[in-house]
């Protein structure tokens, strides 16, 4: 029994480093998504874009780091859920969770994967170039991240 309460300790404390070390990454990539994902010509790190309609048309919101949750960003912050931008008409203050109609990818090295489900779960579509209209994940679209295929 003494050995098996310090393998639980010792996975808890294993845990909460590894909680720790993720956290910080993951809570700047989700502020910098919310506050910065709106510039037109968003700096190099905002390579994939995604719309509101079918053929790249109505609002659009940049994102530039895996994103867990659309309804989730700044990890419960006052920040709030993801929206498109507000520059066009269609679509401008809506969430970006589940209204997502195409998709945008200028990044050189990575694909973007466009998930149904929150935590990059779930109907996947992948995302290199232009998709004007989203298959897998047409109107149902909750996470996104990079991946390399």
């Amino acid at each position: 029994m003494r050995y098996f309460k310090r393998a639980v300790t010792a996975a808890a404390i294993a845990a909460a480093v590894s909680a720790a070390t993720v956290t910080p990454a993951s809570a700047a990539g989700d502020f910098d998504n919310y506050w910065f994902g709106c510039n037109y010509e968003s700096s190099n790190n905002f390579k994939f874009r995604i719309f509101y309609n079918s053929n790249l048309a109505g609002d659009y919101r940049n994102i530039g780091y895996a994103v867990y949750d659309f309804d989730s960003v700044a990890n419960g912050t006052s920040a709030g859920p993801l929206t498109y931008c507000g520059f066009r008409s269609a679509g401008s203050g809506q969430r970006v969770k589940n209204n997502a109609a195409s998709a945008r990818n200028t990044h050189a090295t990575y694909t973007g994967a466009l998930y149904y489900n929150s935590g990059y779960k779930g109907a996947t579509d992948y995302i290199w170039g232009t998709v004007n209209q989203l298959e897998a994940t047409y109107n149902e679209n909750a996470s996104f991240n990079w991946v390399s295929l």
